[in-house]
């Protein structure tokens, strides 16, 4: 069976880690304790960026911090459960360099990598949204409402000049807000900190980037922290200390998850006005075979996880009982619900709990 694919776009000014992140997550994830704790592993399909990766991740323990990307650069990672062959997810990552945002094309060769960047955003089912933590720290509310400011007159900007052109650019309608170099906050900080602030200080801004990104169902509840992505200049990068790395793709799975339930509970004509997610997921199992024929293309995966994982796995299971469900699919040979009952289980530990907050 195919595995399955997970669009995401990565976005972030200049200097705000995501080139580093990229390393911390890969790396991360390759390391046996990780292997063991959480029963998969992950491999970069292409293995060239897989070694790439891992020597970012070498020079970042020496010191070494890599200068940021300057261009679109697309990467896929296959997520395979612990002693099985086959994979069970892909997560396409499609990291775009701050400049993108910062400043016009340079040339013709640069205006059209624009825009075929552009056009993969309409299949990106989750966006994740930089926030650089050493501004963050150093200004405070001023660089959030900027950055909030600034992404959404970009997004507009980008959307117009893109269908100047003939073209149309179809955001991601589901976010993740992320605060990267978390490392350069007190240890007890934790996203439902993130959030309390962000909503409290930046609100307006909130909701004119909703506005622009048309996401005003699924941008400002996810919020992340992510750390060791640029720890002081003298200090060695410790890939244990690595928060929300291993918790990212996890978060991904849901969002994406969550993103394919509301877009198929919008296309029903009958539903309960009280309705919740979950229950919302529960009347959908019944129309399984037929989700397809009206999501949106880059949500149809809804009906797949559906078929193989109980909707309690992502509601109120608890962690040991997630971790007896994996255990037994790998021992069944059954790698999407190993995998996907592992990922759901990494948010319920207490990394999860502390990188990752929903708010709604």
């Amino acid at each position: 069976m195919p595995p399955l694919d997970l669009h995401v776009a990565l976005f972030g000014a200049s200097g705000a880690g995501k080139t580093v992140l990229l390393a911390a997550f890969y790396r991360a994830q390759t390391q046996p304790s990780f292997q063991e704790e959480h029963a998969y592993k992950i491999q970069a399909v292409n293995k060239a960026q897989g070694n790439q990766l891992l020597g970012r991740f070498y020079r970042l323990e020496e010191g070494r911090f890599p200068d940021g990307s300057t261009r679109f650069d697309a990467y896929e990672f296959d997520f395979f459960p612990r002693d099985l062959a086959e994979a069970a997810v892909r997560i396409h990552w499609y990291d775009y360099p701050g400049r993108w945002w910062e400043d016009e094309p340079v040339d013709a060769d640069e205006r059209e990598a624009v825009r075929q960047g552009m056009l993969k955003l309409g299949m990106s089912q989750v966006g994740i949204l930089l926030a650089d933590g050493a501004k963050y720290r150093n200004e405070g509310t001023g660089y959030i409402r900027w950055l909030f400011e600034h992404f959404a007159d970009e997004c507009d900007r980008l959307r117009r000049t893109s269908a100047a052109a003939g073209d149309e650019v179809s955001f991601p309608r589901e976010w993740i807000l992320a605060l990267t170099k978390a490392d350069l906050f007190p240890p007890d900080y934790k996203a439902s900190d993130f959030e309390r602030e962000v909503c409290r200080d930046a609100d307006h801004q909130f909701a004119k980037l909703c506005a622009v990104l048309r996401a005003e169902s699924a941008f400002g509840h996810r919020f992340m922290l992510l750390s060791s992505v640029a720890a002081p200049a003298d200090a060695q990068v410790d890939p244990g200390t690595s928060l929300g790395v291993r918790t990212l793709a996890p978060a991904i799975l849901v969002s994406t998850i969550e993103g394919a339930v509301r877009e198929a509970q919008a296309a029903r004509k009958e539903k309960s006005a009280g309705e919740t997610f979950f229950q919302g997921l529960r009347d959908l199992v019944q129309f399984v075979d037929s989700l397809d024929d009206f999501l949106p293309k880059r949500y149809q995966i809804v009906s797949k996880i559906l078929r193989f994982v109980s909707i309690k796995d992502f509601a109120t299971t608890r962690l040991d009982r997630l971790k007896k469900t994996r255990e037994s699919a790998i021992r069944r040979g059954d790698a999407f619900t190993a995998v996907l009952t592992a990922m759901a289980a990494a948010l319920r530990n207490d990394e999860g709990a502390r990188a990752y907050h929903q708010n709604q």
